[in-house]
């Protein structure tokens, strides 16, 4: 073959390499995979996505907004299993057992819906008469959901059983709560700024803490630990050590209110909010070592497991980021006051 025939091959060989090359850097959109969920009834959009949940299994996810219908879908190829419609407003809330036998959804109309996942998604239960609710957890071992919303109590439900007495919190506006792994802890937040630390057996307070100065809106420990991470409304990442009470980093985010946290590993998460961007941070040198860029949108929750990252938008999307991808070490670490993103 003459020279003059090679020059073309040669030319669709290095672009080629340059396409392939750009497929693998995580980078704006082409870090990840975007799924809009399908419209229902008389809707001519996709919902907006503020709640998901993933199943223990890695299988499927759950995800609801504001068209009051939860979702079930394929973690894998985003293939819809079934829809679920017995919300009558806005669902805040997700959360599976550990076991996986079991999801709860919470909302703006006051139910708290127990669904049995195997074999048809039948309902278990269902609780009516709560205020507005922002937040359900199930704990570490499944026998208690911890949930509240728009009152200054934090109610604990026995799925299939009772109400526990619940426990006071001083704040009428409360958004997140989170069990520690070993149970030793029970923590809640909302507009105060402050975390509330119970004891979920007794349901005795383990004190209080002001982290925050403006409202908090998600918490997550780092698995395995007693490190509590907050996130909230004054653009600012808390690291804290519960055990001994003491802030471990205060790492700002500026310009971008934040609205939910998850963890990645044993040190790092996952963080966004009003700014569009996702930061991952590296919580035991408090530095923001990567941001991805794809939402349109306000990012209003973050679900991890082993393999993906889910981020739901409220530019009615959902994109899943390969973790293995996040969690590649850098280049460079962006420090936590400098705004420019890392490349």
């Amino acid at each position: 073959m003459s020279r003059q025939h090679w020059k073309p091959l040669l030319f669709c060989l290095i672009a080629f390499v340059i396409a392939r090359q750009a497929d693998c850097q995580l980078t704006g959109s082409e870090g990840s995979q975007e799924l809009r969920l399908a419209t229902t009834g008389d809707r001519t959009s996709s919902p907006v996505v503020t709640a998901i949940a993933l199943h223990p299994s890695g299988s499927y996810l759950a995800a609801a907004g504001d068209d009051h219908v939860i979702r079930i879908v394929s973690q894998d190829d985003f293939e819809e299993v079934v829809a679920l419609d017995r919300h009558q407003d806005w669902v805040r809330t997700l959360d599976f057992s550990p076991q996986g036998d079991l999801m709860v959804s919470a909302g703006n109309d006051g139910k708290v819906v127990f669904w049995n996942t195997s074999p048809e998604w039948k309902i278990k239960q269902t609780l009516t008469g709560a205020p507005a609710l922002a937040c359900a957890r199930f704990s570490p071992v499944g026998n208690l959901v911890a949930a509240v919303g728009f009152d200054p109590q934090l109610f604990l439900i026995q799925p299939g059983g009772n109400v526990r007495p619940p426990m006071k919190c001083g704040c009428n506006d409360m958004r997140a709560v989170a069990f520690s792994d070993d149970m030793r802890l029970l923590v809640s937040a909302g507009r105060s700024g402050r975390v509330h630390l119970f004891d979920p057996g007794s349901g005795e307070s383990a004190g209080e803490f002001e982290l925050h100065s403006a409202r908090i809106h998600d918490l997550a420990f780092l698995p395995g630990s007693d490190t509590l991470v907050s996130v909230g409304e004054d653009r600012r990442v808390v690291v804290f050590d519960t055990l001994n009470g003491e802030v471990l980093h205060k790492i700002p985010i500026p310009g971008c209110k934040l609205f939910t946290v998850a963890a990645l590993d044993s040190s790092r998460i996952a963080v966004g909010g009003a700014s569009n961007q996702i930061r991952v941070i590296d919580t035991s040198r408090g530095r923001i070592e990567k941001t991805l860029s794809g939402h349109s949108g306000s990012i209003a929750v973050l679900k991890a497991n082993s393999r993906y990252l889910f981020s739901g938008s409220y530019d009615a999307t959902i994109r899943r980021w390969s973790i293995a991808d996040l969690l590649e070490q850098p280049r460079t670490v962006q420090r936590a006051d400098d705004p420019a993103p890392v490349r």
